[in-house]
């Protein structure tokens, strides 16, 4: 069986040049929109869906200052238990109840793969 030696290098210069370019933007923006139309069915008051936004974020390959990464993030606070779900405890009382997750960020990212 044959084998390809890639050097490091060449996969920095790669995440470089693709972190430089306007296709990562219509990407995450694509992305995004996904995500707020998955939010918009499940919205109460809207506040998790005004909140949600792209990041440029410096990469983890090399040294961090030359890749440039595309975040989807909200900044609610809520967020977490919108994605994954929660516990909801009854006043005074021991009962608890489960609310499952909406995963408005994990259904959005599926749409557009």
């Amino acid at each position: 069986m044959a084998g390809a030696y890639v050097n490091p290098r060449v996969r920095v210069e790669a995440a470089r040049v693709a972190g430089k370019s306007a296709e990562m933007d219509v990407a995450a923006g694509k992305t995004l929109r996904a995500v707020q139309t998955v939010a918009a069915a499940n919205r109460l008051t809207g506040e998790y869906m005004s909140k949600l936004h792209v990041v440029t974020a410096p990469g983890l390959i090399g040294n961090g200052r030359l890749v440039d990464d595309r975040l989807i993030v909200s900044d609610d606070p809520a967020s977490p238990s919108i994605e994954y779900g929660h516990m909801v405890r009854f006043k005074n009382a021991r009962r608890v109840r489960w609310v499952p997750g909406q995963y408005p960020m994990t259904r959005g990212l599926a749409m557009v793969q």
